[in-house]
């Protein structure tokens, strides 16, 4: 393998890993809600992330970032970055990293019910088999008597339900994304997608007292510089040399790393039932890695 190859690899498994810290990281925040958390990230990324794609010479020449085709579009994808993350934090606040991530990654579960309407792909066994797979590991890592009963109590179900929209909204990310990549390349759409989910979530600003931005601001600057604009530069520029089947792939170390430094950091308890249900989610994510690179 060249090189270059080893090198874009290195950078889609450190993206990864990186990713995996948001949720963790998430919880050292005090005194400031998921809304506000998100916006402050998000600016912090993006100027960031502005700043790089400058000195790349982005914002000139021909080929310079700028919104063409499909810009209805752009908009959505900055909508659905917008409840993916607000969803996610709140399901983080309720429950814990390890359920949270879990849920995000119930991404196959959504695009399998939604593509055959929207892409108008066919659902093959090996589709089946995957949402599936992913649907029993729901139920295991969630718990059957807290899905029946509720014994758990509101606030957890609460949490519960936000992180099924945080993978509903990511598979709505993958999905749009899909249909701008002829279009605009993965930063392109991160990009213009981030400024338009800053507007969206432009009320948010009214929240921030400037004691907890300043009493915050060591752990949002992680948030917003390490895995807004350095894992995704990274994840990025390094899926240009990297098959998409094996982005996919290599991307499921993000739900890995994030259960286990929560364990480690924050001594996030890790069940049996936790982790078969985990095998079982990322079974179903692995399931559909593997599909031709025609469906991806």
């Amino acid at each position: 393998m060249e090189p270059r190859y080893i090198r874009a690899n290195a950078q889609v498994i450190a993206a990864s890993v990186i990713y995996g810290f948001a949720g963790i990281f998430f919880l050292y925040i005090k005194n400031m809600a998921a809304g506000p958390v998100v916006f402050c990230q998000l600016l912090f990324g993006f100027l960031v992330l502005a700043a790089y794609l400058a000195t790349a010479g982005k914002f000139s020449g021909s080929s310079r970032i700028r919104l063409r085709g499909k810009r209805k579009a752009i908009l959505l994808l900055g909508a659905w970055q917008a409840g993916v993350m607000l969803s996610y934090y709140t399901a983080v606040n309720f429950t814990n990293v390890s359920m949270s991530v879990l849920l995000l990654y119930t991404v196959p579960f959504y695009v399998l019910l939604i593509a055959p309407v929207i892409l108008k792909e066919k659902i093959s066994t090996k589709n089946l088999v995957a949402l599936t797979l992913s649907l029993i590991g729901v139920v295991v890592v969630v718990g059957p008597a807290n899905l029946v009963f509720g014994t758990a109590g509101s606030g957890y179900l609460y949490g519960v339900l936000m992180g099924l929209f945080s993978g509903f909204f990511y598979a709505c990310i993958i999905m749009t994304s899909r249909y701008l990549r002829d279009e605009y390349s993965g930063l392109e759409q991160l990009f213009l997608s981030t400024g338009v989910t800053l507007v969206i979530l432009l009320p948010f600003m009214l929240q921030i007292s400037s004691t907890a931005l300043l009493e915050n601001l060591p752990v949002l600057l992680f948030l917003g510089v390490m895995i807004t604009s350095f894992g995704s530069i990274l994840y990025f520029t390094g899926l240009e040399h990297v098959k998409a089947q094996n982005a996919s792939i290599i991307s499921l170390l993000e739900p890995v790393s994030a259960i286990f430094f929560a364990y480690l950091i924050l001594n996030d308890p890790v069940s049996q039932a936790t982790l078969f249900g985990c095998i079982l989610i990322l079974a179903s994510s692995l399931l559909m890695s593997l599909e031709s690179e025609s469906k991806i």
